[in-house]
């Protein structure tokens, strides 16, 4: 294995960390701030950052024609829809639950990227993403779906399907503008047009939030350093040493970080049945990564 294919996979293990924790802490901001709102704050924030940075580093900020297409798509994709889905749909269902259908991300990947490329995926491929979602639903536990078809809870984990559609699809995004645009200068600009979108929609169908508690502020900030400008930066590197697939199978990682950032920090017990899925559930990563990343930079 080579050291840039180490680098991508270390990156894509570490966006994974940081946002394996989001869920929690996007609960307690959503307290005190509503969904869309919640997301554009986010994203405005790690705009400002990630610009100021690209200033510092003297990048070159201007967008060939080519590129903007793909940045506004990207930031409707990646940011807007995706973040309006995971946060209304957090806010009506469980943490749990929304960490089980995160289970379902790698094979809508895997179909997305089917039909784009007209790929065959091997026999070992499919089997380590059946791993992977086995093991996450062992990690949140068989007693959780109980309540999954009543009302609100039923439409949040089916945003969550969605907005791994969303994600499918900007992972092949990102993926082509590698080619010409840094991780960095990629998400800040997508992140820019997703919350331009956002802003008339947050206006349009919520109240903006008054005072925000102290708890909030630092909630928001820890997705804006760490999970946005932090997990997206990472996750963009990442994606283009890989098949879209592949990273989205390491993404079921996500709760397996969840379990263990809960003891470490809150001293939550992990059960036995929990240790099991996080093993089973890196046993598909590593499958699905034995294959060598061979797609095309664009859909045939």
């Amino acid at each position: 294995m080579t050291r840039r294919r180490l680098l991508s996979i270390a990156s894509v293990v570490a966006s994974a960390l940081v946002w394996g924790t989001s869920f929690a802490v996007s609960k307690v901001a959503l307290a005190s701030i509503p969904p869309l709102w919640l997301a554009w704050l986010r994203f405005v924030c790690a705009t400002v950052i990630l610009f100021v940075w690209l200033l510092i580093r003297h990048e070159n900020l201007r967008l060939r024609r080519r590129e903007i297409l793909g940045m506004v798509v990207g930031g409707i994709l990646g940011y807007t829809l995706n973040h309006i889905f995971e946060n209304v749909g957090l806010a009506l269902s469980t943490a749990s639950e929304i960490s089980l259908m995160m289970g379902v991300f790698p094979v809508l990947s895997l179909i997305v990227e089917g039909l784009m490329y007209h790929r065959k995926f091997s026999h070992m491929e499919l089997a380590g993403i059946v791993l992977s979602v086995l093991g996450v639903a062992l990690i949140v536990g068989p007693g959780t779906l109980s309540g999954a078809a009543r009302g609100r809870r039923l439409a949040g984990d089916s945003l969550i399907v969605l907005s791994g559609i969303c994600w499918a699809f900007y992972s092949l995004l990102v993926k082509n503008l590698a080619q010409s645009s840094s991780p960095a200068k990629t998400a800040m600009f997508q992140m820019l047009f997703g919350s331009l979108v956002l802003l008339p929609l947050a206006a349009a169908f919520e109240n903006p939030p008054g005072q925000i508690p102290a708890v909030a502020a630092w909630a928001v900030a820890y997705l804006v350093v760490l999970c946005s400008v932090g997990g997206y930066s990472l996750y963009n590197y990442g994606v283009t040493g890989m098949t879209s697939t592949q990273a989205v199978n390491i993404l079921n990682l996500i709760p397996v970080f969840g379990v263990l950032t809960s003891w470490a920090l809150l001293r939550e017990a992990i059960l036995p049945v929990q240790a099991a899925g996080g093993a089973i559930v890196l046993a598909g990563v590593v499958l699905s990564l034995r294959v060598p990343s061979e797609v095309p930079a664009s859909p045939s």
